[in-house]
């Protein structure tokens, strides 16, 4: 690998904006939901969120180079065009950037800033390569962004984004576990013990296939309003998609139905949000 000289590009595409980004507008929901918005505490929560991800996602290429040297070749740290120890400081920094501006909105916020942070950097070095335990963790970050914005108006806010949380938390369990039997290969010469590696891939297959049937199930029970439920119906279409794809194997192809049905979700939220707000 030829390391050349590193590029704003390589730092921006490192962070995986398009990621950072949804995640910050699943903070800003989960703050619509509490029923409280203001434009402070809004563009403070989506660059705490943008910023902790990014670091999350850095932290991980940095771990995962080997890895990504097989299933992705295309990034940044493999293709030489920033450098590991580089990428590590770099998601340090923003670790610590992103929890400061958490702790500008309140300490609830800044302890769910600062869990987060740690969960993802030992997620990467450590829980990754250990069975299920990387996708609780993982599933848990992706939820938790819900959590994070309801933290902004107090503990009432919390328990207001419990039904997103967990939607969230069942639907990234079943697309991790689709990852992982996508990675497979790049998994074993990583020397990585996840699930489908260790379980094969049918038994993998069925609890990813579960997981979203749990998801499906509780988006009923979301007391968002009609709208909501209108636009869940549809992304539990994608969801049943992916249940039938992963059945087949077809782990690649579950994993795009999945990701497009928890975007749709998120839509779904973002109405029932709306309508909580009397603006919908």
């Amino acid at each position: 690998m030829a390391l050349s000289s590193p590029s704003l590009p390589a730092f921006w595409e490192i962070l995986r904006p398009f990621n950072c980004a949804m995640a910050g507008v699943a903070a800003i929901i989960g703050l619509a939901i509490a029923g409280s918005v203001d434009l402070k505490s809004s563009a403070l929560l989506f660059s705490a969120v943008f910023l902790v991800t990014g670091a999350g996602n850095a932290i991980n290429d940095y771990y995962d180079r080997e890895i990504d040297a097989v299933n992705r070749p295309t990034r940044p740290i493999p293709r030489g065009r920033i450098s590991p120890p580089l990428a590590f400081k770099y998601s340090l920094a923003l670790f610590i950037l992103g929890s400061i501006l958490a702790g500008l909105v309140n300490q609830i916020c800044l302890a769910v800033a600062i869990i987060n942070s740690v969960l993802l950097f030992f997620y990467a070095r450590n829980l990754k390569a250990t069975p299920l335990a990387g996708n609780v963790c993982v599933a848990y970050l992706t939820g938790s962004t819900f959590l994070f914005g309801g933290a902004a108006s107090g503990e009432a806010g919390l328990l207001a984004n419990r039904i997103p949380f967990l939607l969230s938390f069942l639907a990234t369990m079943s697309r991790e576990i689709a990852k992982d039997s996508e990675d497979m290969e790049g998994d074993r010469l990583g020397g990585a013990r996840t699930l489908p590696i260790l379980a094969g891939e049918r038994l993998s297959a069925g609890l990813a296939a579960t997981f979203a049937l749990a998801a499906i199930g509780l988006s009923f029970a979301a007391p968002f309003g009609n709208a909501y439920l209108a636009i869940a119906v549809v992304a539990d279409l994608f969801f049943l998609q992916s249940i039938l794809k992963v059945m087949r194997r077809d782990a690649k192809g579950s994993q795009k139905a999945l990701k497009i049905g928890m975007a749709v979700a998120l839509l779904a939220f973002l109405a029932g949000a709306l309508q909580q707000l009397n603006l919908f």
